[in-house]
């Protein structure tokens, strides 16, 4: 079951960043079928998670790690979303403003690594060969996914997504100009 689910999760991705590129550049937004594919890309690896750990309180100090890491990430996730201020934009289906602030100030996609640290201190908790798949499987889907937003954020917002990119990183670190 869980090679199945690995393995499924690669045409998966690869059908939904496609079809999200395809319709950024014809569309300039996302509809229903895109979210859902989307969707799908980031649901099927956590089902591998899912099947793949077994949950319990934990006992020791790395599943406590875990745990606290899961916490954390799902937090930058969660605070990252209620900054983007749209739940349009969160969906993918309107650009609408261009978020610059709060933790948009160190990452231009602080919700992408919230989820990735959460899905890691998840693994953490009991670390297998079949989390480690998972999880990069997640990674290289949203780094894909990361670049074909920035190319449609690029025709979007022009020159002041640039500016952003310059004062932002693609992932984690400080601004280059000081506010």
């Amino acid at each position: 079951m869980l090679a199945y689910l690995l393995a499924s999760t690669i045409p998966v991705s690869a059908i939904a960043l496609l079809y999200a590129r395809w319709e950024y550049r014809k569309r300039d937004k996302l509809s229903l079928l895109g979210l859902l594919l989307l969707c799908l890309m980031l649901f099927m690896p956590n089902l591998v998670f899912h099947y793949a750990v077994s949950f319990q309180i934990p006992d020791s100090w790395i599943s406590y790690a875990g745990a606290s890491i899961s916490l954390a990430g799902l937090a930058l996730c969660l605070v990252a979303i209620v900054f983007f201020g749209s739940v349009s934009k969160v969906l993918c289906l309107n650009a609408g403003v261009l978020t610059v602030s709060g933790p948009y100030r160190y990452s231009r996609n602080p919700q992408y690594v919230g989820w990735l640290v959460f899905l890691f201190g998840y693994a953490l908790l009991d670390w297998s060969l079949w989390c480690l798949g998972a999880l990069a499987v997640v990674a290289l889907s949203l780094h894909l996914l990361v670049l074909i937003e920035e190319e449609h954020l690029q025709r979007v917002f022009g020159d002041r997504y640039l500016e952003f990119c310059n004062q932002a990183p693609r992932y984690a670190g400080r601004s280059a100009v000081k506010a």
